[in-house]
C-alpha cells in the first residue's frame, strides 16, 4: 500500500459493499442457493469488487478524470474491508450462531425428552425461552403475521453476544501478535493475496489497465471457464442443453471388496481450485491430496478388519482422523511458538516496559503489542468466566480454549501458507473427552453448553475471520503507519457486519417460512440437531472411551511434529500440512482439483521450466478469475430467475 491507501472514499465503499453483501449474502445462500457470495476464504464478492474498479472504474477514470484515479492502496483497502465481513453473515458466524441459540427449545420434546435430561439443568439465562418463537423460526408463522419476535431475542442476543464479541476480540488480538512472525519473519505465501494483489497494480503511464489484464493468456483462462459455466448454467435451466460433467463418484466404480469399503469417495473439477493450487508449492499441494488419499486407505484398512470408527461430532468422518488432526494441531502450535520464541519474547518485553522495550518498535503492527496481549487476555478470561457462570467445569473450559487456539491458528496457517480455500475443524472438545473417557464423567449439561458454543464459532470455519485478517494485514506490509488504521476500520467494519447479518439472519427465516423452508437443512437442522441428538443419547447411554484412542492423538502429534522438524533439519520428506485436513468434507471436494493443479504445474515445469511457469501462470489465474466473475453473473440471474447455479461447493 502507499500513502493513499486507508483514504475516505475507500473506506466508504469498501464498508458500504461490505454491509450490502451482509445484508443479502443470507437470501442468496438459503433461499436462493446460489454460489455462495462468501463460501470460501476467497470469497467472490470482494474479488468482484476489487476487478470492477480496478479494470472498469479506474480505465473510465484515467480517460474522464486521470486525478481521481484509485491508487493502489486504496483498490486493496476496499477489497480487505469486504473480505473480512464476508464471513460474518454466513459460516463466519451468523450460520451456526442463530439456530444454535434457539435450537434446542424447538426441537425438545416428549418424544427425545431432552429437558429432562439436561437441558433443564442449564442456567435459564443460556436458554431461548419463548417456544412460538423458537418453532416460528424453523416453521415460519402464519401467512400475514411475519415478524422476528424481538422480545424473545433479546435475553439470549444479549448473552451469547457477549461471548461472540469476545471471540472477535481474541481473533482480532491473535492477528496483530502473529502479523509480523508469518508476515515478515516467516514470509508466509498467502497464495490466496496473489490475485488481489496483481488487480490492483497501477498501470504503466499512458495505459488504461495494468500488464496483468493486458495479458491475453489471462482472457484465454476467464473464457474458458466462462464457456463451462455458461453451459452447465444453461443446462440447469434448460435440461434439453447438454451438461459438462465435472463431478464423480469413484465409489461407482470401487464396487467389490475391499474398495467398497473406502466410504464416500467424491472427486471434482472446481476451475478456482485448479487455478489456486497452481500458485501452490509443489510439496504443500502434493501433501494435500496425498494424505486424503493416505486417509482412504486407512478408512479401507479399517473396514476391512471390521475395526470401529465412529464419527465424532466435529467435521470428519472418524474418530481417528479427528483425534490425529488435534495432536498435530498441537504440534503446530508448539512449532509456531517455538519457531516464533524470539518474536514472542519480543511482545512480551514491550508489552511489560522490560529493558529492552525502547529497542523494539511496534509502531508498524496492528496494535501496540501491550494493547493486543491485554485484549486477547481480557478476551480468553471472559470466554472462560461466561463458560463458568454457564455451569462448565474448569478441565472443560481448558480444553475448549485449547480447541479454539487450535482452530484460529491451524485454519490460519493451511489458508496462510498452503492456500486452502476452505477447511473445515475435523475435531470438537466432546470428541477428545468422549473418545478417550466417555461421556459418563462429565454432566451432559456442561458437555452440551461446550458443544453449542463451539459450533457457533468453530465447527465450520470455511470462511473463519482470522486468515481474512491475515491476508489484509499482508497488504500493509511495507508500510509504517498505515497498519493500525486499517485495523481500526477492519474492526468498525466487522462490527457493522455484525449487526446487518444479525437483522438479516433472523429475517430471512421469519418472513420466508422458516428455516426448514429455505434451501440449506444442513443449517437449520441436521447441524444444530447433531449435539441435541448426540448427548440426548449419551444422557441414557453413555458414550463409552477407550485410553488407546489417545495413540491416534499421538501419532498424528509425533508424525506431524517430526515431518516439521525433518524439513526443516534436513529439507527432507514429506509437507504435512495435509495431515490437518485428510478427513474433512472440504478436502474430499478439493482434493482432485488440487491434484489437476498439482499435476498441471509439475508438468509444465518439467519441460518449460521457470519460462513455462510464468507463461502459464496468466492462464490459470485467469480460472480463478472466471470463477468469480461468473460466480457473480449467476448470481444475478439466480435472482432473475429464483433457480441458483454454483460455480463453487455449498
Amino acid at each position: 500500500m502507499n500513502k493513499r491507501a486507508v483514504t475516505p472514499r475507500a473506506l466508504f465503499i469498501g464498508i458500504a459493499f461490505a454491509l450490502f453483501f451482509s445484508a443479502v449474502t443470507p437470501y442468496n445462500d438459503f433461499k436462493i442457493a446460489a454460489t455462495y457470495i462468501a463460501g470460501t476464504q476467497f470469497p467472490i464478492g470482494a474479488l468482484f469488487v476489487l476487478f470492477f474498479f480496478a479494470f472498469a472504474i479506474n480505465a473510465l477514470l484515467r480517460t474522464v478524470a486521470p486525478r481521481a484515479v484509485f491508487q493502489r492502496g486504496e483498490l486493496l483497502t476496499i477489497w480487505t474491508l469486504i473480505l473480512v465481513a464476508s464471513g460474518i453473515p454466513s459460516s463466519g458466524m451468523m450460520r451456526y450462531f442463530i439456530p444454535e441459540i434457539v435450537a434446542h427449545k424447538a426441537f425438545a420434546d416428549d418424544t427425545n425428552n431432552w429437558d429432562q435430561k439436561f437441558l433443564n439443568q442449564l442456567p435459564e439465562w443460556t436458554k431461548f425461552q419463548d417456544k412460538a418463537a423458537a418453532d416460528a423460526f424453523f416453521n415460519g408463522y402464519h401467512k400475514g403475521e411475519e415478524r422476528i419476535p424481538w422480545e424473545a431475542w433479546r435475553g439470549p442476543l444479549f448473552f451469547w453476544g457477549m461471548l461472540a464479541m469476545l471471540f472477535l476480540m481474541a481473533t482480532f488480538s491473535i492477528c496483530a501478535l502473529l502479523r509480523r512472525q508469518w508476515v515478515e519473519n516467516e514470509k508466509f505465501s498467502f497464495p490466496l493475496v496473489t490475485l488481489p494483489l496483481l488487480i490492483a497494480e497501477d498501470p504503466e503511464p499512458g495505459q488504461k489497465v495494468n500488464a496483468f489484464f493486458r495479458n491475453p493468456m489471462l482472457w484465454v483462462g476467464v473464457g474458458f471457464s466462462t464457456l463451462i459455466h455458461t453451459v452447465k448454467g444453461m443446462h440447469l435451466l434448460y435440461p434439453s442443453i447438454p451438461d459438462i460433467n465435472l463431478e464423480w463418484s469413484f465409489n461407482d466404480f470401487l464396487t467389490v471388496r475391499p474398495w467398497n469399503l473406502i466410504g464416500w469417495f467424491p472427486a471434482r473439477i472446481l476451475l478456482m481450485v485448479v487455478g489456486i493450487a497452481y500458485l501452490l508449492p509443489a510439496e504443500v499441494c502434493f501433501s494435500l491430496w496425498f494424505f486424503f488419499l493416505v486417509f482412504k486407505a486407512q478408512v479401507m484398512l479399517c473396514g476391512f478388519y471390521n475395526w470401529l470408527m465412529p464419527g465424532p461430532q466435529g467435521y470428519s468422518d472418524t474418530n481417528f482422523s479427528a483425534l490425529q488432526a488435534y495432536g498435530g494441531g498441537i504440534a503446530l502450535v508448539l512449532w509456531t511458538l517455538w519457531t516464533g520464541r524470539r518474536h514472542f519474547a519480543d511482545i512480551v518485553e514491550k508489552a511489560l516496559g522490560g529493558p529492552r522495550a525502547k529497542d523494539i518498535d511496534d509502531s508498524g503492527e496492528l496494535l501496540s503489542y501491550r494493547t493486543a496481549l491485554l485484549c486477547l487476555a481480557i478476551a480468553y478470561g471472559g470466554i472462560a468466566l461466561w463458560l463458568t457462570m454457564a455451569g462448565v467445569s474448569v478441565l472443560l473450559i481448558l480444553v475448549s480454549l485449547v480447541t479454539m487456539t487450535l482452530g484460529l491458528i491451524v485454519i490460519s496457517w493451511a489458508v496462510c501458507q498452503a492456500g486452502l480455500v476452505f477447511m473445515a475443524q475435523p475435531y470438537g472438545s466432546i470428541d477428545i473427552f468422549a473418545f478417550l473417557f466417555g461421556t459418563a464423567p462429565f454432566k451432559t449439561s456442561e458437555l452440551f453448553t461446550m458443544t453449542r458454543w463451539e459450533t457457533m464459532f468453530l465447527f465450520d470455519p470455511r470462511e473463519m475471520l482470522l486468515p481474512s485478517l491475515m491476508m489484509g494485514a499482508k497488504t500493509t506490509e511495507g508500510m509504517k503507519k498505515g497498519a493500525r488504521p486499517l485495523m481500526v476500520a477492519m474492526i468498525v467494519t466487522v462490527l457493522l457486519a455484525f449487526a446487518v447479518s444479525l437483522y438479516a439472519s433472523l429475517a430471512l427465516p421469519y418472513y420466508n417460512g422458516g428455516g426448514n423452508s429455505l434451501n440449506n437443512l444442513f443449517t437449520y437442522k441436521w447441524s444444530p440437531e447433531k449435539p441435541l441428538n448426540f448427548l440426548g443419547g449419551a444422557a441414557s447411554v453413555p458414550f463409552k472411551g477407550d485410553l488407546t484412542n489417545g495413540l491416534h492423538l499421538l501419532t498424528g502429534f509425533v508424525v506431524f511434529l517430526g515431518l516439521l522438524i525433518l524439513r526443516a533439519q534436513f529439507n527432507f520428506g514429506v509437507h504435512p500440512i495435509g495431515i490437518l485436513c485428510a478427513g474433512v468434507w472440504a478436502i474430499k471436494m478439493l482434493w482432485l482439483s488440487l491434484f489437476v493443479g498439482w499435476f498441471a504445474k509439475s508438468l509444465i515445469q518439467r519441460y518449460g521450466g521457470m519460462k513455462g511457469y510464468q507463461l502459464f501462470l496468466p492462464f490459470f489465474l485467469g480460472l480463478v478469475l472466471g470463477d468469480v466473475i461468473n460466480s457473480v453473473i449467476w448470481v444475478g440471474l439466480g435472482y432473475a430467475t429464483n433457480v441458483g447455479y454454483m460455480v463453487m461447493p455449498n
